[in-house]
């Protein structure tokens, strides 16, 4: 008995040890796998963004150092992925198919994230990263399907077609836009992350209308409708803009419901452009439409949701869910001018 028990044992303790072993090569070729897709997601993106497509370029982006660039390259050009020519990377047909499969879901996935689950802006790209390697090209036009083919992600970053397409997107870096002159953002790099935290932290994001009011070597001075935002240079070189709709001054941003007193009552403008997805869809559903007059009524004890009165029924938010519609005090004209002007400009 005591012999079977240990010929048992050797036994378990050999196949789990080449369980380990088996593993642990899958995960290494998985690893591996998604490090080649990385690289090609880079190149097509550097590609659309004319940026330099060598080795240096996409390592740099990937935190990787010449001596593990090289071997990745090596693999992708013997795979049949990527051409080096000159010190240029270039994908071959399968390299880029495979490439803007990638980076077509990451920006849905980030898409997605942003309109459905509400997830701010400084945390979509890794939880997009994650997701990029498990999706299939029917998962991905599903997607796609789903949130009504946008064109851009929320960073503003312009999305594929499935032929590998770029639609075409007009954007200027802000640090060439000249002075006194409206724009709206409509790019934020995501890339290092650092800057897009900092642009955000200074309250600018896709959608935020500005001028330059001035321009010298420690950075820009922009004035949007919350006030003067100083933007370091290398912050400000990972912003893109646009000239206004109507090349028109912006105006001041509406008030939110967030800024009712109790006992107020004001006419409701809108929701914000940001506001999208199931909170969007179940504002709208709830009556929160232009026009409809609404009353603050009470505040629990935390101050953290109030409840109001629209449409002869009794409604609480969250402090975040009433930011999100735009209110005034009725005045005739002036609501559609105001959200024509600042939120959808």
């Amino acid at each position: 008995m005591a012999g079977e028990f240990i010929f048992v044992a050797l036994t378990v303790s050999v196949l789990c040890l080449f369980g380990i072993v088996w593993l642990g090569r899958r995960w290494q070729r998985r690893r591996r796998q998604i490090q080649h897709e990385d690289v090609l997601k880079q190149i097509c993106s550097a590609r659309q963004e004319g940026r330099p497509v060598t080795m240096a370029e996409i390592g740099g982006r990937l935190g990787l150092q010449p001596k593990a660039m090289l071997p990745l390259v090596e693999e992708l050009e013997a795979a049949g992925f990527l051409r080096c020519i000159a010190g240029t990377l270039e994908p071959t047909e399968a390299g880029d198919r495979l490439g803007m499969h990638v980076l077509r879901g990451h920006r849905f996935w980030e898409r997605y994230l942003s309109d459905e689950a509400q997830q701010p802006l400084d945390r979509l790209h890794k939880q997009a990263e994650r997701a990029e390697h498990r999706l299939r090209p029917d998962q991905i036009d599903a997607l796609a399907e789903h949130l009504g083919h946008p064109l851009v992600d929320p960073h503003g970053d312009v999305i594929p077609t499935p032929a590998g397409v770029f639609p075409e997107q007009e954007r200027t870096p802000l640090t060439d836009w000249p002075r006194d002159v409206s724009a709206v953002i409509v790019h934020i790099e995501d890339e290092p992350g650092r800057g897009l935290e900092d642009a955000l932290s200074a309250g600018l994001r896709p959608g935020t209308v500005l001028r330059v009011v001035g321009k010298d070597a420690s950075g820009i001075t922009c004035e949007t409708a919350e006030g003067q935002r100083r933007i370091p240079p290398a912050v400000a070189a990972q912003i893109d803009v646009r000239a206004s709709r109507g090349g028109k001054a912006f105006e001041p941003v509406p008030a939110t419901l967030a800024d009712l007193d109790i006992g107020g009552e004001a006419e409701i403008l809108g929701l914000r452009d940001r506001c999208s997805g199931l909170t969007r869809r179940r504002l709208l559903d709830l009556g929160f439409t232009p026009g409809a007059k609404i009353v603050a009524v009470l505040s629990n004890a935390g101050d953290e949701a109030h409840a109001y009165r629209i449409r002869d029924t009794l409604i609480a938010l969250r402090q975040g869910q009433a930011e999100q519609v735009l209110i005034g005090d009725g005045a005739p004209d002036t609501s559609q001018r105001q959200r024509e002007s600042q939120v959808s400009a």
